[in-house]
């Protein structure tokens, strides 16, 4: 029997979970990743002896990244839950709160969910997802730019052009943001209407892992006027070898009506009234101004199966999907290699 060759473009957690549901399913797989690791926006940074990670990532209890983790037998790091309970509205309600943490969208319908704090950070879930890739033969490609498609007579994809070469393939998932996924299905002459049509948000973020407790007794804010969340994630696995959940703060922050200098002066400016003293207690802080929060408005989002017919399926938080966030990536991730093993 000839197996499937399945390419997927991205390696983040669209892409790793289309990766691992078509070699279930029988395809040989190969990921390419442009960068030097895989993960995407999830990928934590170096910040010595404290788990801080990139951004405010919290896990959904019983969604569909929770559900993928426990199938590849990673009890370990699905971690604790996050007491959303002791969540504030400022200049709204508490439900209000919990349902814009839930999407990270300030309109938000109502989604608020159970969430869990990964035991180890973010990558640890991450790297659960690569080692099971790795040991149902996934093979991958990083520092390797996807350049354009090629597709047969038939007008279905028979080819991926990098950088480095020619990758020949039976199917192609497309786990990247809209305008690069548009970018290579152009080089196809396939039309992008629906692609160019994503708008992306982008937002400011603070990160901060704090020697005091400047929130206690709550677990996080929503600011409705200036649009500031920000939570606290520390729990006794990320923090040094002498810290305590009492004594420490792992502060994730982002600023959802602005990016730049104006979102990064909102976030201080609430941190300032809200969490006094909290500068004085900084052990490492990490400030960025600008981060692809989502790529779409939820009226932008496009249909999975848009270029099915080409033997091509989208994954990513763009796709059409019941879930947000890290769910959504997950879900659209494992239906795009469903929809191309089923045809």
């Amino acid at each position: 029997m000839i197996r499937m060759r399945a390419v997927v473009v991205g390696g983040g957690l669209a892409g790793l979970s289309a990766a691992i549901q078509l070699a279930v399913d029988g395809a040989s797989v190969l990921v390419i990743e442009s960068n030097r690791t895989l993960g995407g926006r999830v990928r934590i940074e170096d910040s010595g002896d404290w788990i801080l990670d990139s951004g405010l990532h919290l896990m959904r209890r019983r969604g569909p990244f929770q559900q993928l983790q426990r199938r590849l037998r990673a009890p370990r790091v699905l971690g604790k839950r996050w007491d959303s309970a002791k969540l504030v509205g400022v200049g709204c309600d508490n439900r209000r709160a919990r349902d814009v943490l839930s999407s990270m969208r300030l309109d938000a319908g109502n989604v608020a969910e159970r969430a869990i704090v990964p035991t180890g950070g973010w990558s640890s879930l991450i790297d659960r997802m690569i080692t099971s890739a790795k040991e149902m033969g996934v093979e991958f490609t990083f520092e390797t730019e996807a350049k354009g498609l090629l597709l047969n007579g038939d007008n279905k994809v028979r080819a991926v052009i990098t950088n480095a070469d020619e990758i020949e393939c039976d199917c192609l998932v497309l786990a990247i943001p809209p305008k690069p996924a548009a970018k290579l299905l152009e080089s196809a002459k396939l039309s992008t209407t629906e692609l160019d049509a994503c708008t992306e948000q982008r937002v400011a973020a603070l990160d901060a892992a704090l020697t005091g407790k400047p929130m206690r007794p709550y677990s996080g804010y929503f600011d409705e006027r200036s649009g500031v969340l920000v939570i606290d994630q520390s729990k006794p696995d990320r923090l040094p070898q002498r810290g305590s959940e009492d004594e420490c703060t792992l502060l994730h922050a982002v600023s959802l009506n602005a990016e730049g200098e104006e979102g990064l002066n909102a976030i201080k400016e609430f941190l300032d009234s809200h969490c006094s003293g909290w500068r004085n207690m900084v052990a490492i802080r990490r400030s960025t101004k600008s981060v692809m929060l989502h790529p779409s408005k939820l009226d932008e989002r496009v249909n999975g199966r848009l270029y099915i017919t080409n033997r091509i399926a989208l994954a990513g938080t763009h796709v059409l999907t019941p879930h947000t966030l890290s769910d959504a990536s997950v879900d659209s991730g494992r239906k795009a290699a469903k929809l191309l093993m089923n045809r």
